[in-house]
């Protein structure tokens, strides 16, 4: 009995199948961790890119009509697939500084926003007779499998622009 005891202690013939199942789960939870934080990392960047696409397209033109930036609001809701596009805010402003520096906003027309406050732009970066379109985007991102992420993150981007045609694109009817 103790010989047979000791002729299977020596041999190593399953010690990789043991070794693999002891490493597999950490494995796999490395993986999911990693797709999952991929996933949001991309929701990140597909929102800041809408965000500067959205306010690009409108700072493209003199005048903007309530479709056009209907229009603009609607590509948005595009580029975020395959993420869900319910959970979209958007804001676009133009905003314009008189000759004493004060700004304000000249025209905003939303979709699916739903926080207070004005759009606004940092401090000093409009000067006296200055224009820039504003475009606010939020969007709260759930992850697939919630394994290590919070149940909700929101990624809140901002851009700004400056018309590149005139001086202020101005919005007509």
């Amino acid at each position: 009995m103790t010989a047979l005891l000791r002729r299977l202690a020596a041999d190593r013939g399953g010690a990789s199948a043991v070794e693999f199942a002891l490493i597999l789960p950490i494995i796999f939870l490395l993986h999911v961790c990693a797709a999952e934080a991929l996933q949001a990392y991309v929701a990140q960047r597909r929102i800041a890119d809408i965000a500067s696409a959205m306010a690009d397209i409108a700072a493209r033109n003199r005048t903007v009509t309530t479709a056009d930036l209907n229009d603009i609001l609607g590509a948005a809701t595009t580029m975020i697939y395959p993420l869900p596009n319910v959970r979209l805010q958007q804001r676009v402003s133009s905003i314009t500084a008189d000759n004493s520096g004060t700004t304000t906003t000249d025209w905003t027309v939303k979709k699916d926003y739903s926080e207070a406050g004005s759009p606004s732009v940092p401090a000093g970066y409009l000067r006296a007779g200055e224009s820039v379109i504003v475009t606010d985007v939020i969007y709260d991102y759930r992850p697939t499998l919630g394994f290590f992420l919070p149940e909700n993150i929101r990624f809140t981007r901002h851009a700004y622009v400056r018309p590149r045609l005139s001086a202020k694109v101005e919005k007509v009817s």
